[in-house]
């Protein structure tokens, strides 16, 4: 089903809107999401303990994709989200109150499911108010917001310190602030939201299932960077601080690729564009070990590499957010946007699982080249196979349901 928009459909005030709220949010993501593996780290806890413990927002994003459209259906998107996220600021309080090794699996599950619902209406919302000949820049600043958020969060750590209650509290603040960025939207609605049924996530799947593919890909080292990276650090000889700063480099080229990218998407070949990036990215995998022992020295190649490795690792969601946009409308594209966040739940699960246990059992260098070949073998099957599939193929899947 083709997505048709003229520029003058954009909804400039809720486009605004949801980018600020998902910005807002994403610094809080990216200030808890190192700050508990720090905190498992200095409680002793071992590589694999930490990435299955990072791995279970995945599994909260997955359980949840099965009740989440029923749930959008009884209370439309924005009490949805705005639900989503005061549980999100309310386990965020609980984290440092609690047990690392027994209480904080369900909490991130429970967190997962929140991100699930948060990620999923706010993306189908954006697209179905954003007109398709600027859909690629206007996605691009999306990204860049939420990038620009998890790259600040790490550096509050800096400011507030790696341990304590404080830092989940001014996390959870943060949240609330998010939340007021959503108000604004309280009276409006946005076509398709509620029409999505559960029968509709396997019918996206079939039909654009390399599409879903590259957000495996881009969750599987997402996931795996913001729960491991630090640790990485930590593993190759380099203290704390250093591996909060080294993530923060990461997601510092999130933010600053994106905007260029969502021009790139515009005016070239999407599926290029996408292979391109993960091309780019299975190279900084391969050449990032190469440079570690020059961080003190000539750390010249080391920091660099770092931001073109996150903006080309980021630029996969954003190419992925572009083409379901293009490709889809109304039910389908509520459902790409949850098919997106089921995958995310199983590759971010996968990559902090596999990530960690390659970690302990074979060492920092091993799982970039983990994370380097999953890259390569992406950009070789976006060069070779179509992101989705034509109308004609599309209706002959709807009738095989």
């Amino acid at each position: 089903m083709e997505a048709t928009f003229e520029e003058n459909r954009t909804d400039w005030p809720c486009v605004a809107a949801l980018i600020a709220c998902i910005g807002v949010f994403g610094l809080a993501l990216g200030l808890t999401y190192p700050l508990l593996s720090l905190m498992m780290a200095e409680a002793g806890m071992s590589d694999f303990a930490i990435g299955l413990n990072g791995a279970m927002t995945g599994v909260g994003l997955v359980l949840s994709t099965f009740f989440l459209p029923r749930m959008i259906r009884l209370l439309g998107g924005f009490r949805i989200v705005v639900i989503s996220l005061l549980l999100c600021a309310g386990g965020m309080l609980l984290f440092p109150l609690t047990d690392p090794e027994v209480h904080w699996f369900p909490l991130r599950i429970i967190v997962g499911a929140c991100l699930n619902a948060i990620f999923v209406v706010s993306e189908a919302w954006l697209n179905t108010v954003t007109a398709e000949r600027i859909r690629g820049r206007v996605i691009g600043v999306y990204a860049t917001m939420m990038a620009a958020g998890f790259a600040l969060g790490p550096l509050l750590l800096v400011i507030l310190g790696g341990t304590g209650t404080l830092p989940f509290v001014v996390g959870a603040a943060i949240v609330g602030g998010s939340v007021l960025a959503m108000l604004p939207l309280r009276r409006r609605s946005a076509e398709g939201l509620t029409e999505m049924r559960l029968a509709s996530l396997g019918l996206f799947m079939k039909v654009a299932a390399l599409l879903t593919g590259v957000v495996f890909v881009f969750a599987f080292f997402d996931a795996a960077a913001m729960t491991l990276l630090p640790i990485y650090m930590l593993r190759s000889g380099f203290s704390p601080e250093i591996g909060a700063a080294a993530l923060s480099a990461l997601l510092i080229g999130m933010v600053a690729a994106q905007f260029p990218v969502g021009w790139l998407l515009d005016r070239f070949s999407r599926p290029g564009v996408i292979a391109g990036c993960s091309l780019v990215a299975a190279a900084g995998c391969a050449l990032l070990p190469l440079t570690l022992g020059q961080v003190w020295g000539q750390d010249w190649l080391f920091w660099p590499l770092l931001v073109v490795l996150g903006g080309a690792s980021f630029a996969l969601y954003t190419g992925a957010l572009t083409v379901l946009g293009e490709r889809f409308s109304g039910s389908l594209l509520m459902a790409g946007s949850a098919s997106f966040a089921f995958i995310y739940g199983i590759g971010g699960g996968l990559g902090p699982l596999l990530g960690g246990t390659v970690l302990e059992g074979f060492g920092p260098d091993a799982m970039m080249g983990l994370f380097g070949l999953v890259f390569l073998v992406l950009a070789l099957l976006v060069r070779r196979l179509p992101l989705a599939l034509g109308p004609d193929q599309e209706r002959r899947a709807a009738e095989s349901v």
